[in-house]
């Protein structure tokens, strides 16, 4: 698991509080960067280590993004549950939405990615409007698709 994620795991569970204390929480602040003109936006491509704390429980996974034709399409397996489909992945300049199938319906993460569009943060928004933060950092790779303004529809 990347370090970071890591770090932020090791950090939350030394806080979680007894049983009669309120559900942790995270406090994360993605500094997206200017965005400039003629910006190409970012390669998303690849495996991402993910955080959050549904109802008070910490929820770690990985999260695989591809190419789908020349849309964003993959998968998000949560440590403690079974794989779920990304259906939708929006990118716009800094700002990203996934769209996660459920069988109780969509489930939606609205967030920001870095400047260098390898750390997204946001809030998981789940069927009946409760709201969760995560994190999410992108594993190193040496594999490079193709930009996906150049992949055909």
């Amino acid at each position: 698991m990347n370090r970071i994620i890591a770090g932020l795991a090791l950090v939350c569970a030394a806080l979680l509080p007894a049983a009669s204390e309120a559900a942790p929480s995270i406090a994360v602040d993605c500094d997206a960067g200017a965005v400039t003109a003629g910006d190409e936006a970012p390669n998303i491509h690849g495996h991402w280590d993910f955080l959050m704390i549904p109802r008070g429980t910490l929820s770690f996974g990985l999260m695989s993004i591809g190419f789908v034709g020349a849309d964003y399409g993959g998968s998000l397996a949560p440590a403690r549950t079974a794989p779920v489909v990304l259906r939708k992945v929006t990118l716009a300049g800094k700002s990203i939405q996934l769209i996660v199938a459920s069988r109780e319906g969509d489930v939606r993460f609205d967030g920001k990615l870095s400047a260098k569009g390898d750390f997204m943060c946001g809030t998981v928004t789940y069927h009946r409007g409760e709201t969760f933060p995560m994190v999410a950092q992108k594993r190193p790779s040496t594999y490079q698709s193709q930009p996906q303004a150049q992949r055909a529809r």
